[in-house]
Order: structure tokens, then sequence, then C-alpha cells
């Protein structure tokens, strides 16, 4: 009896660590199109649209070091040279000719239907889990549907549903969703180029599902590795940052 406690016990564990293993290599899967390397920079063009028609714009250079630290700053925004720091579940804001920076959430909207999360959090694997619920057809693609949820209080969603390339998981579309369990915006993945000889997403599109006549557009350029000082990611410096 005690033998077959043991076997039931050993195939139990290595199922649990097979799963485990398979979701990490899933999410790694997914970030590789998000995140071409450890520490890098870019730059992002928001443009929002109301009813068929621009209706703001604006340009942000974010900088990513690791999973748990960014840092963006408005080039050309409503509030230029305004700073958002994200570091360890933490965000922050920091205003021009202000003294400290205040304490913001990633659900809060910055522009459009972008929230400071869909800009400064990009990686999904140190905020969410990830579960293969189905398969479905989209535009004649066979995709996975996964299921990403919260594991932080720091996720800027409770809960996504992806939908994926079957054949090497490259995002197609998602949906974005509350914890109150509304159905808040879907995403499009539309372009992807290649950065190093990899694909990395370009473009995306982010649909207001309570507001239907809005969007908001996000393009992804001038993408490179940039390793950038530790003090740039700490909240009392980034009140004298300049020249970024």
């Amino acid at each position: 009896m005690r033998k077959l406690f043991l076997h039931i016990l050993f195939f139990a564990l290595f199922n649990a660590n097979s799963g485990i293993a398979a979701q990490n290599d899933i999410i790694a899967k997914l970030d590789a199109y998000r995140v071409p390397y450890e520490s890098f920079m870019l730059s992002l063009n928001l443009t929002s649209f109301k009813d068929g028609k621009v209706d703001e714009t604006a340009r942000f250079d974010v900088y990513f070091d690791g999973d748990a630290r960014s840092l963006v700053i408005a080039k050309e925004y409503s509030t230029k040279d305004m700073k958002i720091l994200y570091v360890d579940e933490n965000m922050w804001v920091h205003l021009p000719n202000t003294h400290r920076p205040i304490r913001i959430t990633p659900i809060q909207r910055l522009m459009g239907e972008a929230a400071n999360g869909d800009v400064a959090r990009i990686s999904y694997g140190q905020d969410y889990s990830v579960e293969t619920i189905g398969d479905t057809v989209i535009d004649g693609t066979s995709c996975s549907i996964l299921k990403l949820l919260a594991q932080k209080k720091s996720a800027t969603y409770h809960k996504i549903i992806l939908y994926a390339q079957k054949k090497d998981y490259k995002p197609i579309q998602a949906e974005y969703y509350l914890i109150s369990g509304k159905h808040f915006k879907s995403a499009y993945f539309e372009r992807y180029e290649m950065v190093q000889g990899e694909p990395v997403l370009t473009k995306l599109t982010i649909q207001d599902q309570i507001r239907k006549n809005r969007k908001t557009t996000f393009e992804y350029f001038n993408i490179k590795k940039k390793k950038m000082p530790a003090k740039y990611f700490n909240k009392n410096y980034i009140v004298h940052l300049k020249g970024l």
C-alpha cells in the first residue's frame, strides 16, 4: 500500500512539474514577441481615434530593465517630459516642475484606450499564469485559446483571454477583463517586424468594449538593446533626471 501511495505521489508531482514547465514555455514564447532583450529601449507612437477620426497623439520613449523595472518618458504629449516609473510592482508618475513623484496604478488611463500598464508593462511572465483552454480558427489561422490570470495586484488586467497561433504562439488578438468580470477592451496584434533576426510586435490596436467608437493604436519603433544605470529606476532620482 505504501509503495502504491509513493507511486501515485511521484506521478502527481511529475505531472504538476510538467504542467508548470509547459506553462513557463508558453509564457516565454508569448513574451519573446514583445521583449527582444533583457534590457532595452523603444519608442512608441500612440494615436487615439474617436468615431474613426484622430482624437489625440503622443510619443514616448520607454526603457526596460529586466521584468521588474521600466521608465517611460513623454516626448510629445499634453504633459511633455512627464515620467512614469515602474519598480517591483510599484508605479509612480513625475510631472515637470514638481518636487516628488505620485503613486499611480497600471490600470489608470494614460491616453485614449492606453492604460499606464499597457505602456510600462509589456511582459506577461511576471504578472500572469497561463492555461490553454481550447482551440479556434481566426481568419484561417489555427489558434490556441489561452487564459492568463493575474498573479499580482500590479497586473494591469485581472484576466486576459489571448488567441495565439498554434504553431508558434504568436499573439493574434486578446480580450482584457476587469476583476468584476467585465470585458473591458480588446487588443489586435497587427504587425510584426524582424529585430535581430526575430519577429517582434511593432503595431497593436486596443479597442474599447464599453465605448465602441474609440480605439488606440500603439506603434513601436527604434527597438534596441540598451542598459541604463540603476539610478534611473530610483523614484527619488527621476525628479532630477534630464537629457533622455
